[in-house]
């Protein structure tokens, strides 16, 4: 295979992931669901191989379980593993906040975050939940950027495919002020601040899964 086509397929697997992330969302596909590669081939219009290779790439990040003899199906999250997801989240995103407000006069630090703030705001007003979802993976990322975390921001990334699977449950104003909240804490340089703001955005979503 050649490096064009190595390429090439790489990028058409990253193109089939995507889809089915937002699939998830959007409840085109749901936990359970098996992906049957003959399926998969003829509605994205790609080899084997490459279904293949976006299949591994979605068991990687934990979205599907493969097993011998039966393919792959999407991986189902139990409410106590959600509610494990989003209290490491919690302490995630908070540490992100608090070390990004330490280092916010770094270099193009605050330029980046009121970027990151202004995407998601825009997003999360859009009523386009999955480009909302890419905003506010964005806006993490910004984040343990600033705090100069590659362990951070990689374990976050790591995370965020699991939090697509959760319901928004702030209407969209609520929303983008509790962000405007974390970005003003990091930019007034208050660790103690944007950690608490931070973790009490995604403790909103915790309290609704375990009362629901």
């Amino acid at each position: 295979m050649s490096a064009d086509t190595e390429t090439g397929t790489a990028s058409a697997a990253e193109t089939i992931v995507r889809d089915i992330l937002r699939g998830l969302y959007e409840g085109r596909y749901v936990s359970g669901q098996r992906l049957v590669e003959p399926d998969l081939i003829a509605r994205y219009g790609v080899s084997r191989s490459t279904v293949r290779e976006a299949i591994k790439r979605l068991a990687a990040q934990g979205v599907v379980e493969t097993r011998h003899h039966h393919g792959a199906r999407i991986l189902t999250v139990t409410k106590e593993e959600g509610l494990n997801i989003l209290s490491i989240a919690e302490l995630l995103v908070g540490l992100a906040a608090r070390q990004a407000a330490e280092h916010i006069d770094r270099g193009t630090a605050r330029a980046n975050l009121r970027e990151a703030l202004e995407a998601v705001t825009t997003a999360s007003a859009s009523g386009d939940r999955f480009d909302f979802i890419l905003a506010r993976n964005r806006f993490h990322r910004t984040l343990a950027q600033i705090a100069g975390s590659r362990v951070l921001e990689q374990t976050l990334a790591n995370l965020h495919v699991h939090l697509v699977r959760n319901r928004l449950v702030m209407d969209p104003e609520a929303r983008a002020a509790s962000y405007r909240r974390i970005a003003d804490a990091i930019l007034a340089g208050d660790p103690d601040r944007a950690e608490g703001a931070a973790r009490s955005h995604v403790r909103v979503t915790i309290e609704y899964l375990r009362d629901n």
